[in-house]
């Protein structure tokens, strides 16, 4: 009986060890090193409107994620301005509209999707990629222009393009996890096993 016990126990904590060891460094994930950022207990997405992938991870991956974050753990979203077409303006618009209302940042940028990846519709001038943004968040052109060079707009620009150096390693969109563990994220077969790493990597 003893000898089943220890033989069980045994199994038990071999399946501990082989389930503590599913994610390694280098295949599911890596250090951002220089291209770390100050977000703890937090899982921050770098991403750009221009992105089909980052479209593509808004509608399927992202909210599943988020709902599934652990106990105490954020979520915020990067949008960088260094991807074309338009991309400063653009990036312009979605932080002005995040420091208005939550609602009228998910607005532009959801409309800013549609019209590139959905409608094919390219923008002709930067003027024009800024007011449709604006319209679709329901925002006024004469507000947006005395508050575009405010220091609340220009921090979270700055804060933002923290995901710069991160967008270079591997692309976009590009998971991070308290601001310096960068998913792999071709490496993720599931929505579970996403979120099974989150939690990993939240905890180290």
């Amino acid at each position: 009986m003893l000898k089943k016990s220890l033989v069980v126990l045994g199994a038990m904590l071999l399946s501990c060890s082989v389930s503590a060891a599913k994610f390694s460094e280098g295949e599911h994930y890596q250090l951002l090193g220089d291209a770390s950022f100050n977000a703890p207990n937090q899982v921050v997405k770098v991403y750009s409107v221009n992105c089909p992938f980052c479209y593509k991870y808004d509608k399927s991956v992202t909210p599943g994620m988020v709902n599934n974050l652990p106990k105490g753990v954020t979520f915020d979203a990067y949008h960088i301005t260094t991807k074309p077409p338009f991309g400063a303006e653009k990036a312009l618009v979605l932080a002005y509209a995040k420091t208005q209302s939550e609602e009228a940042y998910k607005a532009a940028k959801m409309a800013f999707y549609k019209h590139y990846h959905d409608d094919k519709i390219h923008f002709t001038t930067a003027d024009e990629a800024i007011d449709f943004g604006l319209k679709a968040a329901n925002l006024d052109k004469a507000a947006f222009d005395t508050a575009k060079n405010s220091p609340e707009v220009k921090a979270l620009l700055t804060k933002w393009d923290q995901g710069v150096a991160v967008a270079k390693i591997q692309g976009i969109p590009a998971i991070v996890v308290n601001g310096k563990y960068l998913i792999n994220t071709k490496s993720i077969r599931s929505m579970q096993m996403l979120d099974e790493l989150v939690a990993e990597l939240v905890a180290k």
